[in-house]
């Protein structure tokens, strides 16, 4: 079944949220990550040169799938909960974030639509033609995804505060492991995720994710994959909905 809803400011905010939070080499439980974790990075500015320096060590891709694991610490729980699954993005046609367990679920964005796809294939599609600033959140996602998952400095310059933190023990080897801490500069995309921690070598492994409330979700990256996309890759863009089932040809039970 599909269905066709308006993409509001205040539905754009909430799903962007969600995707980002859900988007997305692991222990039992991973390491817990807190603000205060990250405060000595974020008080680090990045200059021009670092921002070179890692750019050229990352190298973005024009597209890559993978694999996933992500850890969402809550006040309320004592342990995080815990999914897995897998990612495509291409940046001429978006990003789809599906979730295999503990249950299955797709988030796929490209451009002006998100698209959702529950445990039972009923697809529901937020459109944002007629959604005011909230077309502007949809169109920016995209782009912001793709960088988050290439590490496209260039593109990330453009709507973070960026700070950066290089292992200094690591000097003079390739690759270097490094810290980026992300602070929104634009305000709607401020209130959904207020910073942002990406971290690895040559490519990303992790992306931490913080709240206003306190809550925060780790999400580690493995079987990155960064040649062209095939054609089933590319379809999984387009989901067919699922055939609807009318009286005539709802199955007969045996008896009947």
């Amino acid at each position: 079944m599909k269905r066709l809803f308006p993409l509001t400011q205040a539905r754009a905010l909430a799903l962007t949220q969600a995707l980002l939070l859900s988007v997305l080499l692991s222990s039992s439980y991973a390491q817990a990550d807190t603000d205060a974790n990250y405060s000595e990075l974020f008080q680090h500015g990045a200059s021009s040169a670092e921002l070179t320096k890692l750019t050229t060590q990352l190298s973005p891709s024009a597209q890559a799938k993978g694999d996933f694991s992500q850890y969402r610490y809550l006040k309320v729980l004592k342990k995080p909960l815990v999914s897995q699954g897998e990612f495509v993005f291409a940046k001429d046609f978006g990003v789809i974030w599906q979730q295999n367990t503990p249950f299955a679920s797709t988030l796929i964005l490209k451009d002006k639509q998100l698209i959702q796809i529950d445990s039972q294939g009923n697809i529901n599609i937020n459109n944002a033609d007629q959604a005011g600033s909230g077309n502007q959140m949809s169109e920016l996602m995209p782009k912001l995804l793709n960088a988050l998952l290439s590490g496209d400095i260039q593109q990330l310059a453009q709507h973070f505060s960026l700070s950066l933190q290089l292992d200094s023990n690591a000097e003079g080897q390739a690759p270097q492991q490094w810290q980026l801490g992300l602070k929104p500069t634009d305000p709607l995309l401020e209130k959904a995720m207020p910073q942002m921690v990406l971290a690895g070598n040559e490519q990303i492994q992790t992306l931490v994710l913080f709240s206003r409330n306190g809550d925060r979700s780790r999400i580690e990256f493995s079987a990155i994959d960064e040649s062209p996309l095939t054609a089933a890759d590319k379809q999984r863009f387009s989901p067919a909905p699922l055939p609807e089932i009318s009286p005539n040809t709802a199955p007969q039970i045996e008896g009947k």
